[in-house]
């Protein structure tokens, strides 16, 4: 019977990961949505329409291994020799609106601390590493902090609902800003990114590789944390595994690792599938409120930030929004922000300041955690 629950939850979750992805290609509300919040939702409404849950074993497998497995393909596309080059320009507002993030982090967290209570501390670790790069390093943070699945999954919401505004918001900003000023000759005819080139599928054998690359990274890192531990020292799994991969992108042979990105998105969706299937609608609005207030105000705060720095130092607007939005939403966001604003000068800078983000948020969000648990004890 044990057998036939988790052969039916393992299933469940890709089908429910399946039709996620599905819709959100083919239906345009849910390509507003995106892949993620489309998953989510799909989940949560299963959760609580038919009160079934997965089998334990296999919620497991997807937030262990599999998840893992996922977390390194997505860090061996961090080439830092590229990334930095191309992600230059950016630098300066993306690091500003980090900063934002982590100032908007402790200063909203302590405001709203007596409604959210002992949660604000593992809130602002997710917070301050999904901010800083996106989703992955929001799993990432996630998964070594434990959270309740019901907590997990107001934030996730909240993660999407704070950076879906700013989005607009950012849309609407540059849009008007770039109607009133006269096109620039230098960025419509820029050769180097005039289209972005669509990504095709690898072949199986690319795939296969691929694959190979996580799956040594993930033994690498295993073997170093029994390791370590031999010698008394127990840091964070996820660490190792981050630090592992991103020494394993700078090695040779980039052009092996090239499916990686595309497999690690892949391999992360039943993480979000599982949060929606493990909570319920009850423990979601009771705790929902001031998650979601937490996260709105952090972007808010970041948001101001990012646009006095804009009008202090001159720098270009839209390149101030590309690079918030490359904090808040992770590469894939900002690099649609750069086309929807019609610039594709900055399509290459604003997937490369997004890896940087990928680069900083688990160490940011995981030292931001144990700072605040030290400091109170």
């Amino acid at each position: 019977m044990t057998s036939l629950s988790q052969l039916l939850s393992v299933v469940l979750i890709l089908g429910l990961t399946g039709l996620g992805w599905w819709l959100a290609e083919v239906n345009s509300l849910a390509r507003k949505l995106g892949t993620t919040m489309v998953i989510l939702v799909l989940g949560l409404l299963v959760a609580n329409i038919t009160t079934w849950t997965p089998e334990p074993s296999t919620v497991s497998w997807v937030n262990g291994p599999l998840t893992s497995l996922a977390i390194a393909e997505l860090l061996l596309a961090v080439e830092l020799r590229s990334v930095l080059s191309d992600a230059r320009r950016l630098l300066f507002p993306f690091f500003t609106a980090v900063a934002g993030t982590l100032v908007a982090v402790l200063l909203v967290g302590v405001l709203l601390s007596p409604w959210l209570g002992e949660t604000w501390i593992p809130l602002a670790g997710l917070f301050s590493a999904t901010f800083t790069g996106g989703s992955l390093n929001f799993v990432s943070v996630a998964r070594s902090l434990e959270l309740p699945p019901t907590l997990l999954l107001t934030a996730t919401a909240a993660d999407h609902v704070a950076f879906t505004a700013w989005f607009v918001v950012s849309l609407l900003i540059g849009r008007e800003r770039t109607q009133s000023l006269p096109a620039k000759r230098s960025d419509l005819n820029d050769p180097s990114a005039s289209t972005v080139e669509s990504t095709l599928w690898p072949s199986s054998r690319l795939v296969m590789v691929g694959l190979l690359w996580g799956g040594a990274v993930l033994l690498i890192s295993d073997q170093l944390v029994r390791l370590t531990g031999l010698f008394g020292i127990n840091p964070p799994s996820i660490l190792v595994l981050t630090t592992v991969a991103l020494i394993a992108a700078q090695l040779p042979q980039a052009q092996s690792r090239r499916p990686c990105y595309g497999i690690g998105v892949v391999l992360i969706q039943p993480f979000f599938a599982v949060i929606g299937l493990s909570s319920k609608l009850a423990g979601l609005f009771g705790e929902g409120l001031p998650v979601l207030l937490y996260a709105c105000l952090v972007v808010l705060v970041q948001a101001v930030v990012v646009l006095q720095a804009q009008r202090w130092s001159c720098c270009p607007l839209a390149e101030c929004l590309v690079a918030s939005q490359a904090a808040v939403g992770g590469p894939s966001t900002a690099l649609a922000l750069a086309g929807s604003l019609n610039r594709p000068s900055l399509v290459l800078p604003s997937v490369a300041v997004g890896l940087v983000g990928y680069l900083l948020g688990t160490y940011v969000g995981l030292a931001m955690s144990a700072s605040l648990q030290w400091l109170t004890g």
